[in-house]
């Protein structure tokens, strides 16, 4: 039976083991050249699978499957093109059958329509199938002026900015998979109140100093604020990049979960080192205006499996701890 709803329960469970506007960063994007399909047929097992019917575009899917054998990685398909994918983070409930999470990143980008999700076991065989349903969402457009030096920031050649591009998107798309530390929502890393000037998802058209236009999607959350005030980490995690960048300043980079970021851009100070394990709510920086800014903001992006999704979602609900309703592990006892 599909679930549409995900049900809150308090479990014991034991982890096992923007980039800027650039086009492979988005998985709404690079997905178009990925067209390898798969057509076995569904491993003979008792599975149950827990995802929503419905999802909208920016919103973290998140699914969990209980059963043997385990499925080890989920993906979005439609007519057979690849749009996201989503590796099992390693959880089980002690004295149930064995279950895998996975949280997967819709673009914003995607299309509305129906789409297949496919869970795949380590042997590549295919552990299930089942149809989603992406509607369509609203996003605002604004156009956001550039001076003589922004414009040159953003658009003239720069071999250093390029390799700084390049070298975020291989993090954000990387995953470790030791890097489990936090299962809750995140928190705003400035009050929630703060003011958006810019929301996640927005159509952005930069319009240059010599009047010519650029369109670009925004990925993240702006908050406006006054230079010197306080950041904070979203949650608990390992900071993976703690530098001063061309185009987002100084920039925080941390990694929740496999493949889950957090991104911090434009502080004014950074206050913790590449390496560092950093708890929810403890202070990473300061509010700036430092790289590609217009005014003192905080950008603050969410990332996962490498796409951007709505911050303000992953503070509604936990991200991996409520996943699975407590009544599921009793219905499959006979498939361990």
């Amino acid at each position: 039976m599909r679930r549409s709803v995900i049900i809150p329960v308090f479990l014991f469970i034991t982890f096992l083991a923007s980039a800027e506007s650039h086009p492979a960063a988005s998985g709404g994007l690079i997905g178009e050249a990925l067209t390898e399909g798969r057509s076995r047929q569904p491993a003979e097992s008792t599975r149950t699978v827990i995802a929503p019917d419905v999802v909208v575009p920016g919103s973290l899917l998140r699914l969990a499957t209980i059963g043997r054998p385990a499925v080890s990685l989920v993906e979005l398909r439609v007519d057979e093109r690849l749009i996201a994918r989503a590796h099992r983070i390693g959880v089980r409930m002690t004295g149930a059958a064995e279950i895998g999470v996975f949280l997967m990143g819709i673009d914003s980008t995607v299309e509305p329509g129906t789409y297949t999700l496919r869970g795949l076991t380590a042997d590549d065989e295919l552990g299930f199938s089942r149809e989603v349903e992406i509607v369509e969402r609203t996003f605002r457009t604004e156009e956001i002026a550039l001076d003589r030096r922004l414009t040159s920031l953003r658009r003239d050649p720069d071999p250093a900015r390029t390799a700084e591009s390049r070298e975020l998107t291989e993090l954000i798309f990387s995953r470790d998979p030791a890097a489990l530390y936090h299962a809750g929502p995140f928190a705003w890393p400035l009050p929630e109140d703060s003011r958006q000037t810019s929301l996640y998802g927005d159509r952005r058209v930069f319009v240059y100093s010599d009047g010519t236009r650029a369109r670009t999607v925004h990925m993240g959350l702006d908050l406006a604020g006054t230079p010197g005030t306080g950041v904070f980490s979203s949650g608990r995690g390992i900071v993976r990049m703690a530098r001063n960048r061309i185009v987002t300043g100084k920039t925080v980079v941390i990694e929740h979960l496999p493949g889950v970021f957090s991104m911090y851009y434009h502080l004014d100070e950074i206050s913790v080192v590449e390496g560092a394990l950093v708890d929810q709510g403890e202070q990473i920086g300061t509010l700036g205006a430092t790289g590609l800014a217009t005014g003192p903001h905080l950008h603050w992006e969410i990332r996962v499996g490498g796409v951007a999704v709505s911050p303000v979602e992953t503070t509604n609900h936990p991200l991996v701890a409520d996943i699975v309703p407590p009544e599921v592990p009793d219905a499959v006892d006979g498939d361990r």
